[in-house]
């Protein structure tokens, strides 16, 4: 059945929740859920009435997120394609996705700024599939107006092109690394003065994930799940 979303304001499930349990699963009073906010609570209930709907907390724990923190930036693709990534990186357990325009993308940012609402629906479900207490963030944002970590950061870039000997990501030590940034290009990929002006000035390192080539929403959720579980 997965976690329902509680919503803090109002010390009980989401309105959508409610309609969900009552109208959906049909869920019976006496029922015991679980439910998050998302922010690493989370909370046993149980359903005392369905109309008016009513729940008792039973307990609250706390879960800490201690994991090296993991972002993915990904220069824009097809819609639906990116939306497929933004899934299933929340589903693997990526921290903070961001969405940016390299020379070669061929969405450009403002065109997506109204779909912000739509990806964050899109997270949410698939924290509540995942049984996720720690919901990642997900941004827009101009590729430099990003801003990087200094001390303790891991960057990372998917490369084939420019890169005569990239690291294999697998091999990669995360000792004393505290973040990761893993930057993905789009499918036609980077221009080569943007890609060197990228790697000299944030200390990127060219890695792969296969001895293949891979479309930049396979790149992103493999690159993802290997690091997730190296540090796993």
């Amino acid at each position: 059945m997965g976690y329902f979303i509680f919503d803090n304001a109002n010390n009980s499930l989401h309105v959508d929740e409610m309609h969900h349990i009552k109208d959906v699963l049909r869920l019976k009073p006496g029922t015991s859920i679980k439910a998050t906010d998302g922010k690493g609570n989370l909370y046993d209930l149980r359903i005392t009435n369905l109309k008016p709907f009513s729940l008792e907390i039973v307990s609250i724990k706390n879960i800490t997120n201690n994991n090296i923190y993991i972002r993915c930036i990904i220069a824009t693709i097809k819609i639906p394609l990116l939306e497929l990534v933004i899934q299933k990186l929340t589903e693997i357990g990526v921290d903070e996705i961001i969405i940016t325009k390299t020379k070669f993308a061929q969405i450009s940012l403002e065109k997506l700024e109204n779909k912000l609402k739509r990806w964050q629906t899109i997270i949410n479900t698939a924290c509540k599939q995942a049984e996720r207490v720690h919901f990642p963030t997900i941004s827009i944002k101009n590729i430099d107006k990003i801003e990087y970590d200094i001390d303790s950061n891991l960057n990372l870039v998917g490369d084939t092109q420019f890169s005569d000997n990239p690291k294999d990501i697998k091999s990669l030590s995360l000792d004393h690394i505290k973040s990761i940034t893993l930057l993905i290009g789009p499918e036609g990929g980077f221009e080569k003065q943007e890609y060197t002006n990228l790697v000299e000035k944030y200390n990127y390192i060219p890695v792969n994930f296969t001895p293949y080539i891979l479309r930049s929403e396979t790149a992103a959720i493999v690159g993802t799940g290997i690091l997730k579980n190296l540090i796993l």
